[in-house]
């Protein structure tokens, strides 16, 4: 069993300590709520926490997984292509989980689309010294399509601003699922 190289253990490695000082969190993709969960674990109680999934059933299993936080967690029935709408605050730390609900029907997926947009809507609102996650999945259709566009996006954001990491498992299987750390390090002038 992987416990360091494992991406996901390294992504939530790589974003402990720009949790210990957030107060804004964005778990983009709820899921069965694993992820929101280790958000509201590393943050202070003042932090809000908001968490987006387009399924009810997601929603529910993160409701009932982080009941001991949920004073701070927004818990969201909605895509995450509305984070700019519905969450005011400037971000501090972001993370995407892509692709289906471990569990439930593969054909309901993170769509390119949405992914980009609520990708963009992340980094627009992140604070400087923010952080964002992103673990793509190119493993199904969709998640290779998701996976493609946001290294496009990725390799010509301004390093200006940003600083983007991409985390992959080289002796893998070019499907295995990889991961993106994005801070911000300037802020963009519109």
């Amino acid at each position: 069993m992987q416990t360091v190289s494992n991406v996901l253990n390294l992504v939530k490695a790589a974003i402990e300590p720009a949790l210990k000082n957030a107060r804004t969190v964005v778990d983009a993709t709820a899921g069965n709520g694993h992820d929101t969960l280790f958000l509201a674990e590393h943050t202070v109680d003042e932090a809000k926490i908001y968490a987006f999934d387009i399924q009810e059933t997601a929603l529910n299993n993160t409701r009932v997984l982080t009941a001991k936080y949920a004073g701070r967690i927004n818990y969201v029935l909605a895509s995450h292509d509305k984070i700019a709408e519905l969450v005011s605050e400037p971000i501090d730390v972001a993370m995407f989980n892509l692709g289906y609900l471990p569990g439930e029907e593969h054909c309901v997926t993170t769509k390119t689309e949405s992914t980009m947009t609520a990708v963009k809507q992340v980094l627009d609102k992140l604070n400087c010294n923010g952080v964002c996650v992103i673990v793509a999945y190119p493993g199904h259709a969709a998640g290779a399509q998701e996976a493609a566009s946001l290294e496009e996006f990725f390799a010509v954001l301004s390093k200006k601003n940003y600083t983007v990491g991409c985390y992959r498992l080289l002796n893998h299987a070019r499907t295995a699922p990889y991961a993106y750390v994005v801070e911000k390090v300037l802020p963009v002038r519109h």
